[in-house]
């Protein structure tokens, strides 16, 4: 990891955790992603930036294994695909440049922005707020504390 891919990614979280201080992203964050717990589901949705751009993840417990939640996610996905439809009418409020992946480990969207600009953060900021309020209102409507 380089210090200029660091150097961007705390840039990057400290103006997110400015414009939506309410989400839980800490400013100064070093790191690719970071973990929004889902109240007491015992999901979490993981926040990303890449070097393409941006994305999100529905996860299990934070520190718990890949392998040992995907089995307890798989039971929620099927849940989380039909929530999306219903709530959204199946025209899913991804904007231009989404893309939704159902993938073994958990349920992505993601999206290219050009993070060597730094005045196209605060739209790669808004889309990953608006997505994170999808995830958390899907998950917290359609799953509840089932865990």
């Amino acid at each position: 990891m380089t210090t200029e891919a660091i150097q961007f990614r705390r840039d990057f979280w400290t103006q997110y955790a400015e414009l939506y201080p309410d989400d839980g992203v800490s400013a100064g964050w070093g790191r690719a992603y970071t973990w929004i717990p889902v109240g007491s589901t015992g999901l979490n949705v993981s926040l990303a930036v890449y070097h393409w751009g941006a994305g999100l993840w529905l996860r299990g417990r934070r520190g718990e294994l890949l392998t040992d939640s995907s089995s307890r996610i798989q039971v929620y996905k099927e849940a989380f695909w039909v929530a999306l439809n219903e709530t959204f009418d199946g025209a899913f409020p991804d904007g231009p440049g989404t893309e939704w992946a159902d993938l073994e480990g958990g349920f992505d969207a993601r999206r290219e922005f050009d993070i060597a600009d730094p005045e196209s953060w605060p739209d790669m900021a808004a889309w990953l707020h608006c997505m994170l309020r999808i995830y958390l209102r899907v998950i917290e409507k359609s799953l509840g504390p089932q865990v």
